[in-house]
């Protein structure tokens, strides 16, 4: 029993720490933290409390300020133990899914107005990625002849999305040629992930005759030659970079230009996106948790959309380590369930 009281003891004021440096930017004191607790303990009491939570590594002070901040540590702790999410409100969800339901037709626009949404919804700077390559579907490719010896491929997939490539071949092919290999690669590659064409490709060529082998063969290298199912076209939006920027913490000239390698370096924020694409619950990186030096100031929470039961892109929030997380985290997640519902309905 006293055990568990001092447990809560030590949450509550942790949570007092949190919420107020949140709100504030500034060191937190234990004058401050007794206005703010349910409970009433005297001010030696929550000073000796906050002395055992900066040994246990979950706040810290900055230079010589009485006053506390929490640590990446005491983040993760408030995050997984005691944090309440604030969940969106009714007008809130309604609002949401009108912005996205209205016209919708554009994968490019959507995601546009997902981003739009996410920022608004979180004050803070959204970030989306369009599905990944390796996670579409196929569904109908056309080889189109543009000159002699060079020919245009157009890729259709299952969400709806359209990748073109245009590639010069060793030697002229006949337009009836050019249609028996579209008719070819439809037929046998239909609803194939795109990560699994090529391999299911060389499979095939391996355990069939001859008069399939030599079609098959000629659409592997019309296929490798276009290029079109590279995964070069990964990218991300980002919306309200301005929210970053306005943070206190970037205030200093040196960090302001950690910040804008942060916001360039697509390649660093798409790292951490992959390596959460296979979870189903909204991921938090906080500060020292994310693998890239210029990345350690800041948090991500991100929250993975589906195309019926597939993750195929994500969607998410970046800013300061001092992050609204109860808010952030379920906006996150509302949206992301909302952006899949309609991904959903539109490959059917």
């Amino acid at each position: 029993m006293v055990v568990t009281n001092s447990l809560s003891r030590r949450n509550s004021i942790l949570e007092v720490v949190v919420d107020s440096y949140v709100s504030t930017a500034t060191p937190v004191g234990s004058l401050a933290v007794s206005k703010k607790l349910r409970e009433h303990l005297s001010p030696a009491t929550i000073r000796n409390i906050m002395s055992t939570l900066e040994e246990m590594g979950y706040i810290t002070h900055p230079h010589t300020s009485a006053g506390r901040i929490p640590t990446d540590k005491g983040y993760r702790y408030f995050i997984d133990s005691i944090m309440e999410p604030r969940r969106l409100t009714q007008d809130e969800k309604k609002s949401v899914e009108g912005t996205l339901r209205e016209d919708a037709e554009e994968l490019e626009e959507l995601i546009k107005r997902v981003a739009r949404i996410v920022s608004g919804l979180t004050g803070q700077t959204s970030i989306v990625s369009y599905p990944r390559a390796k996670r579409r579907t196929f569904k109908r490719i056309e080889l189109i002849p543009a000159t002699r010896t060079k020919v245009y491929a157009l890729l259709f997939t299952a969400q709806g999305l359209v990748k073109h490539s245009m590639f010069e071949i060793r030697e002229s092919v006949e337009e009836s040629e050019l249609s028996r290999v579209s008719k070819f690669l439809n037929d046998e590659l239909d609803g194939l992930q795109l990560s699994d064409v090529t391999g299911y490709l060389l499979r095939k060529m391996m355990g069939e005759g001859d008069p399939l082998y030599h079609l098959l063969k000629e659409a592997s290298e019309l296929l490798n030659m276009s290029h079109i199912l590279d995964d070069s076209d990964e990218r991300i939006l980002l919306d309200g970079t301005h929210y970053m920027i306005e943070q206190p913490e970037f205030r200093d000239a040196a960090k302001v230009k950690h910040l804008i390698k942060v916001l360039e370096d697509e390649d660093e924020i798409l790292d951490i996106m992959d390596g959460d694409l296979n979870e189903n619950k909204a991921r938090v990186h906080i500060g020292s948790e994310n693998p890239f030096d210029n990345m350690k100031e800041c948090s991500l929470v991100i929250s993975n959309y589906r195309i019926g039961d597939r993750n195929v892109g994500s969607i998410g929030v970046i800013g300061p380590t001092r992050m609204d997380y109860p808010r952030a985290i379920p906006a996150v997640e509302f949206v992301s369930d909302v952006f899949s519902s309609l991904l959903t309905r539109l490959s059917e």
